[in-house]
Order: structure tokens, then sequence, then C-alpha cells
């Protein structure tokens, strides 16, 4: 029969025990070391973890040494509280000593910033470290604030929404410089596919219809283009000067023999069988009727009405430039046009499906020495932008003063 003996009993009975077995037995230390490690075992973590209005992507423990957190673009700072599980614990952010419970600031630059949280005990030099990854998200204004130009009016005046201007340029206006400015810093902003930079981009006009192409970069890649419409006027043309004009314009002399002058620019007579010359290059001879004639050179006698000159245009007419910076023929891989190429139409609008990615484009000029560039480059795989609409600049150059822009404007359907 077994006696239940009390717990003091049982000590003083493992007293006596032990000091039977003599000065030479080792008792095991296990249940003393054990004792010792719990107490020491919380001394060097954290109790909080937060960033203020930012929410951590896992409930904070102590035992978790990683956290991550994303906000958005307009956030550039952020302030973290931290706070220990043994007040005599030493707390540092990125190497800085910071006081436990307190919430500190800290700035964000674009993309990850790394938060290392150390937590030092103070009388074993155990140190443990926790990770906070914070990703602040790129900016995605892709806008201008502004489109200065060295010559000419943006018709309509420019606004940040609009995409779509017309600018028209005298004929002595062969090259125009362009000053677009982004509404964020950190956006990349070309114009015809060259960047620009703080004095701009110049660009020769021809004569005649051409575009000029701004293509705007966000810092996290959306595109946004604004497009400029240019007509450069040909060189005017005249009938001479005051031509066509009697009276205080020319100088008539009336009667057989007789003369009156009455005018400054021009003569003219009027008789049975006189002449009458109007304008300084016009000349027009009439007998019993008067006729009128407008050119570089006419002469002539007797009884002449509304005689033809050699050129009805005046001496100062030049004949416009045919360019040579054309397309012949533009195809495109997909997607229905809004109507019919033709070399003389520049802007263009294609639908394509919700499943169409890319777009192969196929120009060919009309002249074979001329070069064609795609989006700047000679790929003719253009990968289509996730926000429905893709603009592609064309840009056929023939020599340094004759080049053109044709622009295509892919309009994905809604998935």
């Amino acid at each position: 029969m077994l006696t239940k003996i009390p717990k003091k009993g049982l000590n003083a009975v493992l007293i006596v025990s032990i000091l039977g077995l003599g000065t030479g037995y080792n008792l095991p230390t296990a249940y003393a070391e054990e004792t010792v490690t719990q107490v020491s075992q919380t001394t060097n973590t954290l109790a909080k973890l937060e960033i203020e209005g930012v929410k951590l992507d896992k409930n904070f423990s102590a035992e978790i040494n990683q956290y991550s957190a994303t906000v958005e673009n307009e956030t550039d700072s952020i302030h973290i509280l931290v706070e220990g599980s043994n007040t005599n614990s030493i707390i540092s952010i990125n190497d800085k000593t910071i006081t436990s419970g307190t919430a500190e600031e800290y700035a964000l630059q674009t993309g990850q910033n790394i938060f290392l949280i150390t937590v030092k005990d103070s009388s074993t030099n155990l140190i443990n470290t926790y990770t906070l990854i914070v990703t602040r998200e790129q900016n995605s204004n892709s806008q201008l604030q502004n489109i200065k130009l060295s010559t000419g009016k943006l018709s309509p005046a420019f606004s940040s929404t609009v995409t779509e201007y017309n600018v028209q340029l005298s004929n002595a206006s062969q090259t125009i410089t362009v000053l677009p400015t982004a509404v964020e810093k950190t956006a990349v902003v070309e114009v015809n596919g060259a960047e620009v930079t703080e004095k701009g981009v110049p660009v020769n006009i021809p004569v005649g219809k051409s575009v000029i192409l701004i293509v705007v970069t966000a810092e996290n890649g959306s595109k946004l283009r604004y497009t400029i419409h240019v007509e450069r006027q040909d060189t005017s043309s005249g009938n001479g000067t005051n031509s066509a004009q009697t009276g205080s314009g020319g100088s008539t002399e009336i009667g057989n023999n007789g003369s009156a002058p009455s005018a400054n620019n021009g003569s003219g007579s009027n008789g049975n069988n006189g002449s009458v010359q109007i304008g300084s290059s016009g000349s027009v001879k009439s007998g019993s009727g008067l006729g009128i004639q407008t050119g570089n050179s006419f002469s002539g006698q007797g009884n002449t009405t509304n005689q033809s000159a050699s050129s009805q245009q005046g001496a100062s007419a030049v004949v416009e430039k045919i360019s040579n910076a054309i397309l012949s023929k533009l195809t495109v891989s997909a997607g229905t046009w809004d109507s019919s190429f033709t070399s003389s139409e520049y802007t263009y609008h294609i639908a394509v499906s919700s499943e169409t990615k890319t777009v192969t484009i196929n120009p060919t000029a009309s002249d074979s020495s001329s070069e064609i560039t795609i989006e700047g480059g000679t790929s003719k795989t253009i990968q289509l932008d996730d926000d429905n609409k893709t603009v592609i600049s064309i840009r056929v150059t023939y020599d340094d003063t004759d080049r053109k822009t044709y622009v295509l404007v892919i309009d994905r359907a809604e998935s």
C-alpha cells in the first residue's frame, strides 16, 4: 500500500537522499537553466507597429518580422509608430534611434521604401530586426500644362484636356519651335520623337498641311498624345499691281491726239484707235471697245477687247513645290477606317475590337528614297495602349526641308 507523503515531507526526503549520495554526485542543472530562459525571451521584440492612416498587409504580431504597405503617388510621407515590449529596449529605424510609442514622419520616394526597425535588449545586447516595405505608386499624370510656340497661335486656346489643335502659319514661317511643359516633372515629353529640352524642339514646316505630334509619358508608363495640325500658306498670288483699275489707279489720255494725265500709276489712252493700259504690269488695248487684261507683258494694236495675256497671275506668282515626302499607300493589319486613305490627308481613326492587342503598320512612300519611321523607330508592329486609345505617328522624310507626318488613332472597343 502506497502512502501519500506531504509536499514538505517530500522535500525533506529528497534532501536526505541527496546527502546520502555523497559529495561526488553531480546534480543535473536543466531545471535552473530553463527558468533563466523564460525571463529574457521577450526583451527585444515590438509590441506595436503601425503606419498612421495606412493598413499593413497583415495584422501585427511580435513573432512576424516582415510587413508591407502600398500608398498612392499623392502620399509623399508617412508616420510610423512603433512600441517595444520592454521599456528598456533601444529601438532604431534605419539606424536612427526613436522614442518608443511616438510616431515619426518619413519621406517617401516613388517605388519601394525600406524601413529596417531594430530592437536591442539593453542588458543582453541581443538585436531583433523587423522589415517594413512601403511602396509609393508611380505618378500616372500624363497631361501638359502648357504649349508654347515660337510663332503662330493655337486654336482652340490651350487646355490640358484638349488634345487636338490647329495652327495657321504664313509662307515665311519655315520652322517653328514647340515648347510643351508637363504637369508633373516626372513625365517625359517628346515632339515628333525628339525629347523636349528647356529651349523646346525646332520643327521644319513644309508648305501646306502637316502634323506635329507631342507625346507625354507619365512615370508609370501611361501616355497621352497632343496633335497640332499646321497649315503653312503658299506664296500669295496676285494679278499685277493696281491691275484692272481706272481713275485714281491709272492715268487716261482723252481725245484724238491730246492727253490729260489724271492719276499716278499706269498709263492709258482712250480714243478712236487709242489704247488703255491698266496697272503697273498689265496692259489693255482698246479701239471702239474697252478691253481689260492682266499679266506680265502684252502688246498689240487694233480693236481688241478682253484679250488674254501669257500669264493670268501676275509677276510675283510662284508655283507650289510638290512634296516628295508622302505615302502612296498605308495599310493596317486590323480595324475599320473612318475614311479611305489618300496621300493628302494626314489623320485617320481606326476602330478595332477589344481583343486586338497589337497592329502592324505597312506604309509605302511615293518616292523610294524617302525614309519612313513609325513612332520614331522602324518596327511596324505596335503594342496598343491599355486606355483603349493609341495614337501612332508615321513620319516620311525626303530631305531636311521636305517631311510629312501621318497620324493613326487606334480606337479599341471596351471589353
